[in-house]
C-alpha cells in the first residue's frame, strides 16, 4: 500500500464517522468526491453525500458558498 492509498484509507474512515450536517461537512465531502478521481464509484458516492447534505443546509455564508462552489467542481469532475 502506497502513503497515498494509506492517506486515502484514513481521510474517507474519518470522514464517515463524522456527522454530516454542516457546510465543513459538505466541503469536505466534495473534496473528497474530486481526491476520489481515479475511484469513480468512491468520487459518486462522496458527491452524492455532498448533494444530499447541502440539500438539508441553508445557505447564507462565505462557507455555503466556498462548499457549494467545491460542490459544483466535485459534481463536474465526477463520471456518471
Amino acid at each position: 500500500m502506497t502513503s497515498a492509498d494509506a492517506a486515502w484509507d484514513r481521510a474517507a474512515a474519518v470522514a464517515s464517522d463524522l456527522k454530516h450536517g454542516t457546510w465543513e461537512a459538505v466541503e469536505t465531502l466534495a473534496l473528497l468526491a474530486l481526491a476520489a478521481r481515479d475511484r469513480p464509484k468512491d468520487a459518486a458516492l462522496w458527491c452524492q453525500t455532498a448533494q444530499e447534505t447541502a440539500a438539508r443546509l441553508k445557505p447564507g455564508g462565505w462557507a455555503s458558498v466556498r462548499a457549494l462552489a467545491l460542490l459544483s467542481m466535485a459534481t463536474r469532475a465526477t463520471p456518471g
